[in-house]
């Protein structure tokens, strides 16, 4: 397996201590600069109201809407495939962008797909295809929503401890136990996060029931689907980083997700998203198994632009977050944090 991130090299964070930009800043961008690099972007949810707990993954509709009105114009809006296509052929004449979403959630039909369709742009959707239809969601959602609504004050788990009783310190709480769970096997971190749920005087048992939280239903699936705008990928049945299970579950997790993508839509599923997405997330058992089952991109969370020598299943996104100034968020779309390792020196 090949690795991106010997490729490109970050020179600096996701949020910059700068004044936000009025302006566009690919004004100033020569050509040659981006004609031959594409920029995916990696969105998850899109909620109407900031979250009591802040979390990387959900952003506010507001500065979603702001993040496309500068897409649409500095930039093209492509679909993945188009944008692909357009890499290989080597027709970039403006800096290109194609938008993802990660999980699914309801909140992306029900707040960005309007927003989307405002602007007529497409997007691709990753879907964890296991939640659809139910009540269930995916792990961290379940933590978070138990942290937010915990009235403990502190919380002990193994041999740490964390203070509850400001909104900082549950997010930072929230932030250090995902990162620790997403070290252990799948089994063992859905048990662990059974216990800190019980811990935190919730009841592990009981469905999160917060709308923001809630993966798309099936009617929301085809609408979006029949639109002309969004195309679904896998994004496997149950969010299981494919190298913290056995390979024969990873194969049953992505076969499931596809199958139930054809069905749902009625197009073969040939785009897939790793859950976690970093270099150890997925290897070449996992980039074979994606071979056998038909899928022609894939897409990772390792951050660069991608170019004609990306391999088309590493390919690399810039997460957006809702700690993103409107400046870093340009910087990202034009690469401007990024270089080559060989301009390093």
């Amino acid at each position: 397996m090949s690795n991106p991130e010997s490729v490109i090299k970050p020179i600096d964070r996701d949020s910059l201590a700068t004044p936000q930009s009025i302006f566009g800043i690919s004004r100033f961008i020569p050509k040659s600069f981006y004609q031959d690099k594409l920029t995916i972007l990696m969105y998850h949810g899109v909620v109407r109201q900031a979250l009591p707990v802040p979390d990387y993954c959900f952003i506010t509709e507001t500065q979603f809407r702001q993040q496309m009105e500068y897409l649409a114009r500095r930039c093209r809006v492509v679909s993945l495939s188009e944008a692909l296509h357009r890499l290989r052929s080597g027709s970039f004449d403006r800096p290109t962008v194609a938008i993802t979403f990660d999980d699914g959630y309801q909140n992306v039909f029900d707040v960005a797909f309007p927003v989307l369709r405002e602007f007529q742009f497409p997007a691709t959707v990753f879907l964890n295809t296991g939640f659809v239809g139910t009540s269930k969601t995916v792990w961290f959602c379940r933590l978070l929503e138990a942290i937010a609504r915990t009235s403990n004050r502190t919380l002990e788990w193994r041999d740490l401890k964390f203070d509850l009783s400001t909104v900082n310190g549950k997010a930072t709480a929230s932030k250090k136990l995902q990162a620790c769970l997403k070290k252990l096997d799948h089994d063992d971190l859905l048990r662990q996060v059974d216990e800190i749920i019980e811990k935190l005087g919730c009841d592990s048992s009981v469905p999160d029931l917060s709308p923001d939280f809630r993966i798309m239903n099936r009617e929301a699936i085809a609408i979006m689907a029949n639109s002309g705008l969004i195309q679904f990928g896998a994004h496997t049945a149950s969010h299981s980083i494919l190298t913290k299970i056995p390979l024969n579950k990873a194969l049953k997790e992505i076969d499931e997700s596809t199958q139930s993508i054809a069905m749902w839509t009625g197009q073969a599923c040939r785009l897939f998203a790793y859950p976690n997405g970093g270099s150890g997330d997925y290897d070449s058992n996992i980039l074979s198994i994606l071979k056998r089952l038909g899928i022609v991109a894939a897409v990772t969370t390792i951050q660069g632009p991608n170019t004609v020598h990306t391999p088309v299943l590493e390919l690399r996104r810039y997460g957006i977050h809702p700690g993103l100034t409107r400046l870093a968020f340009q910087f990202k779309v034009h690469h401007v944090l990024y270089r080559s390792n060989t301009q390093a020196g």
